[in-house]
């Protein structure tokens, strides 16, 4: 009895393995022109690009204030004080303009090395922000052919189940006319249970990889021409 109901089973799969003939490889789905597009897309739009490039631009502007910043060195002041005037408390012996000038030789001799040290941070901040390229290029590949993967299975296992509802309605009907076996029958409505739990998968796994993929992209798929 085992022996026929295994042989039942197996010629069930030989119907439904003509379905994948065409399922044989997802590499046909694959687009790199595509994939360019949504790489172009998550660096364009992908919030922590802003974080990355906004550090460059504060990186530049510290240079420039430090390249101004060299006439901190240099102090001028001046003193007004008027003809004819009478200071009891801070007796004055020189009257009208008198001009201060002051030099910071220390703050002199360190501003090279803040200049160099502004000018390694912008270095340092394009550098971070290209390795992040790299790592948003790849995360998106990664994530977009694990997007084709369940895209291709999700076909696959539709076209399953769809066939095995076809054979299931077939040995019903043999059933109903006495001939086959109800436990052959039972077997049957087993094997299209089994392919249709198994579309409900892929059909979920698709929606995760195509929502793990638009989570890089801030966008849908289908508004990426």
């Amino acid at each position: 009895m085992f022996r026929k109901y295994f042989l039942f089973a197996t010629f069930c799969l030989l119907l439904l393995s003509n379905s994948v003939k065409s399922q044989e490889t997802m590499m046909t789905d694959i687009s790199y022109v595509f994939l360019e597009k949504l790489i172009a897309t998550a660096k364009e739009n992908y919030p922590r690009m802003n974080s990355f490039e906004g550090r460059i631009k504060a990186a530049k502007t510290n240079v420039g204030q430090e390249q101004l910043s060299w006439l901190d060195a240099f102090a001028f002041s001046y003193i007004y004080n008027p003809k004819n005037t009478l200071d009891l408390a801070t007796p004055r012996f020189f009257s009208g303009y008198q001009v201060a000038f002051n030099f910071n030789f220390s703050a002199l001799l360190q501003k090279p090395g803040n200049v160099k040290q502004a000018r390694e941070s912008v270095k340092l901040a394009q550098y971070d922000l290209d390795e992040y390229h790299l790592t948003l290029e790849t995360e998106v590949k990664r994530r977009y052919f694990a997007y084709v993967q369940s895209l291709s299975n999700l076909r696959l296992q539709t076209k399953l189940s769809s066939d095995a509802l076809n054979v299931s309605n077939d040995v019903k009907t043999k059933y109903e006319k006495s001939e086959i076996t109800f436990e052959q029958y039972t077997l049957s409505q087993m094997s299209y249970s089994g392919a249709l739990q198994s579309k409900i998968a892929a059909e979920s796994n698709f929606l995760i990889a195509k929502a793990s993929l638009e989570e890089l992209l801030t966008k849908k798929i289908e508004e990426i021409q």
